[in-house]
Order: C-alpha cells, then sequence, then structure tokens
C-alpha cells in the first residue's frame, strides 16, 4: 500500500520550519496525506491551515519521494512543494511546536527528524535552495 502526501517546505533566513507532532519524538515537515478529490494545492491550504494557522501565499513544486512511513507499515508517496505562507505561526490540533532548523542544526543532529526529510532538506542544499 502506498499513501500519497504532500509536503510544504518552507524556507525564511536560511531556516527550514520543522514541525513536531504531540506524541512523537520526530520532526517533520508541514503537510499530510492528500484526501479524496483533493488536488496538491487543496492539501497545502488545508494542512498548513489546520497544522500552524496560516494561509499557503504561493507554493512551487520541488521533487517527488518514495520512503517507508516511519510509523506504519506502508511507503508513502511524497510530493514536495517550496511554499510560501502569511500570518503568525501557531501549533494547533495535533501540532506540539515548531522549529526554524538550521543547516547547523541538521550537521550536529541537534533535532531527530523523520528519515525523509533528511533526504529532502539535502536535496535542497545541494540544489542550492538552502
Amino acid at each position: 500500500m502506498i499513501k500519497t502526501r504532500i509536503a510544504a517546505i518552507i524556507i525564511q533566513n536560511n531556516k527550514i520550519l520543522l514541525l513536531k507532532g504531540r506524541g512523537y519524538e520526530e520532526l517533520w515537515t508541514p503537510g499530510g496525506k492528500i484526501e479524496e478529490n483533493e488536488t496538491d494545492e487543496d492539501c497545502l491550504r488545508r494542512e498548513l491551515h489546520e497544522e500552524i494557522n496560516v494561509k499557503l501565499k504561493g507554493f512551487k513544486f520541488f521533487k517527488s519521494y518514495t520512503a517507508k512511513s516511519p510509523y506504519h507499515d506502508w511507503n508513502t508517496h511524497q510530493r514536495a512543494y517550496i511554499a510560501s505562507i502569511e500570518g503568525e505561526i501557531q501549533p494547533r490540533a495535533e501540532i506540539e511546536d515548531y522549529v526554524w532548523y538550521t543547516k547547523d542544526d541538521l550537521i550536529n543532529k541537534k533535532y531527530p527528524m523523520i528519515p525523509i526529510n533528511e533526504v529532502i532538506i539535502n536535496d535542497l542544499i545541494e540544489q542550492g535552495i538552502f
């Protein structure tokens, strides 16, 4: 079984936004599973509102990934978008906290993160985006 997830890559001031879900140790990018009949844009808008109470300002496709889910017995297909937001970040519902992650944080493994995010961030660095 493969589940599709849409990820928002939000970079501001050379830092990338990562979220910590309630009951989880690892950090991940904002986003979530795409719902039936939902476009990627619809999913980005919904997830950003549900998770951190912000509006999607703009987005551009970055890359697709497939990986084993760290929490379930299935693979996830993840489409990552570089996104810009407007509004003040306010963690909601299933989100406990957020961090603005730097390249040094990645090198020093300051925070645990789900494996696919390490791949995404390394791709962003290799392409000079982060």
